[in-house]
């Protein structure tokens, strides 16, 4: 840390905005001009590591030419009296959206797209100087409103963007960034990202403005790195009752491979537009439950005649030798049976087999099944569904309660008590 008021004679410091493993970020105010900024201090590491160094700098001078009414622009770069580098930014005192998220939850849709086109034009004009963020988060993006009510949306950290580039191309250390709104190259160490990267960090925070959540989070930070990499998104649209081509849009700024995302950030824009162009036909998923009791008086009626108890079950669990099990002894009985190794595929299940019975392992990789069982019951009360899993009697009921499920099974049973009790809960 700083031991001074004033750093590099010039810059009044004012109070600690943050500290990090790269150094100590100050508010500070030019003492002849009487301007604000957001001023870091590079740690005593980095600042005598000459390599480094040299190629900020001139990196540096790239940001320095940078302009853009959504962003902080880089104003200065220097050396303290001690010997340790730094730059200084303008500083900007609004909310940023972690914040909001935290204290309002989800976005409506279009605000939340209004607010990614913004986003877009400010990497747009990045990108097209070979500048990549790096770290595009919520935390990073700032609101302000002006007097007229007008929110301003401003991306931070351009010139931390220039850090994380440096420490990228050392191999010698680790990855660089936030492990949930990494792109899958940049959680598997890959050193030459390119703006493909910012538009899936993008993407992520398009989903969590939606949902209120990130797609990709594990318990450890290896895990959230390795779903990154190998965990496809699962659908979402059902869940959230957002519009199917919302969905889409998002989806694909969140493909695995950088050439099948948005290519550009004009690409993803003109995506954006044009979802919100077509707003009027959007296409609520959640409506489409309602579509099933309307179809069996119409198409649907004769072959409800033939088999009155006919059930169609899906079940969803990772583990292939109990979805076998599974399967077996529930087709043994008649029904009509679908297995699910992972969430990417209950979307389509539940509304193009009407689906009437959900039988859900808790621990899924990706998204717990009594969060699934809790979204899906909030919306659609004619679906029934059983938590199903290893843990304690007492936790597993205790969890199938908390998610309004219809009941539970432990795994530690027989497979015949667990017919049993699936029995007993289809005919409550």
């Amino acid at each position: 840390m700083v031991r001074m008021h004033i750093i590099a004679g010039k810059y009044e410091i004012l109070t600690e905005l943050g500290t990090g493993g790269t150094g100590v970020v100050y508010l500070v105010r030019h003492i002849d001009l009487g301007v604000s900024y957001a001023l870091k201090v590079l740690n005593r590491e980095l600042s005598e590591d000459d390599h480094f160094i040299e190629s900020f700098k001139r990196e540096a001078e790239v940001l320095l030419r940078f302009s853009h009414p959504g962003t902080t622009q880089l104003r200065d770069f220097g050396r303290t009296e001690d010997g340790l580098y730094y730059f200084a930014m303008d500083y900007c005192d609004g909310v940023s959206l972690k914040e909001i998220l935290e204290r309002d939850g989800p976005y409506p849709i279009k605000r939340a797209l209004n607010i990614v086109l913004e986003i877009l034009d400010v990497l747009r004009a990045a990108h097209e100087q070979g500048i990549v963020h790096r770290d595009i988060k919520p935390a990073n993006t700032m609101i302000r409103e002006q007097e007229d009510g007008l929110e301003i949306v401003q991306v931070l950290d351009f010139g931390t963007a220039l850090i994380k580039k440096q420490l990228e191309s050392d191999a010698s250390h680790a990855v660089v960034g936030t492990p949930c709104y990494m792109s899958p190259e940049q959680a598997s160490g890959e050193r030459d990202l390119d703006n493909r990267s910012d538009l899936y960090s993008v993407g992520i925070l398009l989903y969590e403005l939606l949902t209120g959540d990130v797609p990709f989070e594990g318990q450890t930070v290896v895990q959230t790195l390795l779903m990154q990499v190998t965990q496809p998104p699962a659908p979402f649209a059902v869940m959230y009752g957002i519009p199917q081509e919302v969905e889409k849009l998002v989806l694909k700024a969140l493909e695995k491979k950088p050439e099948k995302r948005f290519q550009s950030a004009m690409e993803f824009s003109k995506a954006c537009q044009k979802v919100l162009e077509s707003a009027e036909q959007w296409v609520n998923p959640i409506s489409l439950s309602s579509t099933k009791s309307s179809s069996s008086q119409s198409g649907d009626l004769k072959e409800k005649n033939d088999a009155p108890e006919e059930l169609r079950i899906l079940c969803l669990d990772d583990n292939e030798m109990i979805l076998h099990i599974l399967q077996h002894i529930l087709e043994r009985e008649g029904y009509t049976v679908f297995t699910a190794l992972d969430c990417s595929s209950i979307h389509s299940y539940l509304f193009n087999e009407h689906i009437d019975l959900l039988i859900s392992d808790i621990n899924m990789p990706g998204m717990p099944g009594t969060k699934i069982c809790k979204m899906l019951k909030s919306e659609m009360d004619d679906l029934k569904i059983i938590l199903f899993s290893n843990i304690a009697d007492r936790d597993l009921k205790k969890k199938s309660q908390e998610s309004n499920a219809d009941g539970w099974i432990s795994k530690n049973t027989k497979p015949e008590e667990w017919l049993t009790e699936i029995k007993r809960i289809v005919a409550a």
